[in-house]
């Protein structure tokens, strides 16, 4: 599956980005269930976009896959990860919310610099390049979080077509 989306950058193709995020769900499908890592996802239904597919599967992939890595550190048994994407307000907005070891106030400012990270084998890459990719698309990634053992939530925010431009 990931080499269907393996394409040169730069390039634009209409696309339901629901099942964009479900394909990336599938990518980790094997590794959240072996880390017993409940998944759910609400998903209202979004116009088709005019978008660099492999840019948003790059960032769900790693949102997912940090998640996953947020729930397995946790001491919980309920480990649960839930998948949200939002039309509204000319935005489109993709979710990933877990339940696991949440970020302390003091680290929500730094999680997107390049090089930062809180996980000995981690090397501080995906969240900055996450960011980046998504300003590169006219959008955001952004996080939340209320702190240690509290969870997290990382929203991808992009501008939605309007019926004008949605045919380019």
């Amino acid at each position: 599956m990931q080499q269907s989306y393996a394409t040169f950058g730069g390039v634009k193709e209409l696309v339901d980005v629901v099942h964009l995020v479900e394909d990336s769900l599938r990518i980790n499908e094997g590794a959240l269930s072996r880390h017993q890592v409940e998944v759910s996802h609400e998903f209202e239904k979004v116009p088709p976009m005019n978008v660099e597919k492999h840019k948003i599967l790059q960032i769900m992939v790693n949102l997912l896959r940090n998640a996953k890595h947020a729930c397995q550190e946790s001491d919980r048994v309920d480990k649960r990860l839930t998948v949200r994407v939002v039309n509204g307000n000319g935005r489109v907005r993709i979710s990933v919310i877990d339940n696991g070891v949440g970020i302390p106030t003091e680290n929500l400012t730094r999680i997107f610099n390049h090089g930062f990270t809180t996980r000995k084998d981690g090397h501080g890459f995906g969240l900055h390049s996450g960011a980046l990719a998504a300003k590169e698309m006219g959008g955001s990634l952004t996080v939340h979080s209320d702190g240690r053992d509290l969870g997290s939530t990382f929203t991808l925010e992009l501008p939605c077509p309007t019926e004008e431009n949605s045919h380019e």
